[in-house]
């Protein structure tokens, strides 16, 4: 169990469980610290361990190893490669990331170009596609940055997140489950996120928003990659949440009209205004980038597929059994339930006189209580 007030001192050069060697500290996160580290065995490893440090954290800390050790693609989605505890301290260990985060490259380069700030947004559409959750916490932040092939910086290739630098969604400490049932980390009323990036109803309530509440956040992140900054910005929480709840998108004049109606859609401020689906967000997204239609949930496509055999076996179970299926119909229809009616034997004649009987007449038998001549 995390002692709550224990404070953690980890230094350059200490071993985090014996088995990674930490370089520098990258920074701190909703859940804890995250260090740069070197596997001790295999020198050439670079990871970033991620340590809990507060114990109240640890519900957020459990939530985000779940969801990541549950991502089947994890093209677009940080992986996650080890987990364990340090002096009662949980981690994960993820995949280093050399190219920092999306706020690291709008911090050195200001902004970007309409079609690389379309094939970023995509790439996040992906990784959020792929966790099946509502993240509820998107920002630069939050999607990380790989320097692609080459190594030495990062270089875009519209359409290949292999030959050019990836996008990969991070920090699922807030990420709930789609369905509406499940229980969630937070009350109702209890504010929890960033507020330059939330959406109304998630300024009102964290608790019941879904996944277009990550859409608006995607639609102000798009506004702040082609303007250099985002929307609405203010001193305090307060005033931002409520510029995101009354005011109207402020719209740079020359702003490319595909991506205005991209971001207009994005950030309506009824969620019912919205895109009704990241696959629906994708494809505009994809219009302006220069690439195809994208491809269907592969999750959807296995859950189909599944039904589709479940139908067929179904199918021919019945065809096997379809003649007794008829028949036992019918004997239903004709309310015999299947079973055939019995003969009905006549009763056998009974002699007037027990002590008398006409020639050739049959005699009855006697009573069961009759007394023994």
């Amino acid at each position: 169990m995390v002692r709550p007030t224990l404070q953690l001192r980890i230094n350059k050069g200490d071993t985090i469980d014996g088995k990674y060697i930490v370089l520098k500290k990258l920074g701190e996160g909703g859940c804890g610290s995250v260090f740069r580290c070197r596997h001790v065995k295999r020198a050439e490893v670079e990871v970033a361990v991620k340590i809990l440090e507060n114990a109240v954290d640890l519900p957020r800390f459990k939530r985000e190893q779940r969801v990541l050790g549950g991502v089947r693609s994890n093209v677009n989605v940080i992986k996650l490669l080890d987990h364990g505890d340090h002096d009662r301290h949980p981690y994960l260990v993820l995949e280093f990331m050399e190219g920092g985060s999306l706020r690291d490259l709008l911090n050195s380069r200001g902004k970007l170009s309409v079609e690389e700030a379309a094939w970023v947004l995509i790439q996040a559409v992906r990784g959020l596609r792929a966790s099946h959750t509502v993240h509820r916490d998107l920002k630069p932040e939050n999607l990380l940055v790989n320097k692609g092939q080459n190594g030495r910086n990062v270089t875009w290739v519209i359409g290949d997140s292999r030959k050019g630098a990836a996008v990969k969604v991070a920090d699922f400490g807030l990420a709930k489950n789609r369905d509406p049932g499940q229980t969630n980390l937070t009350n109702t009323g209890q504010i929890m996120g960033t507020p330059l990036y939330m959406s109304p109803e998630q300024c009102r309530n964290t608790r019941d928003v879904t996944i277009h509440s990550d859409i608006y956040s995607l639609g102000v992140i798009l506004y702040e990659l082609v303007v250099g900054k985002p929307p609405f910005d203010a001193d305090n929480a307060y005033d931002i949440m409520a510029m995101h709840c009354n005011e109207e998108m402020p719209y740079p004049p020359r702003m490319d009209p595909r991506i205005r109606n991209i971001i207009a859609r994005c950030c309506a401020k009824s969620a019912k205004d919205r895109y009704r689906s990241l696959i629906a967000l994708e494809r505009d997204l994809s219009s302006v980038a220069g690439l195809g239609e994208p491809a269907p949930d592969t999750f959807r496509i296995g859950a189909f597929m599944m039904l589709f055999l479940t139908f067929l076996v179904i199918a021919a179970l019945v065809w096997l059994v379809h003649d007794d299926l008829l028949r036992m119909g019918k004997d239903w229809w004709n309310g015999t339930g299947g079973a055939k009616p019995r003969a009905v034997q006549p009763a056998a004649p009974i002699s007037a006189s027990p002590t008398s009987s006409a020639p050739g007449s049959p005699v009855a038998p006697a009573p069961a209580h009759a007394a023994p001549r």
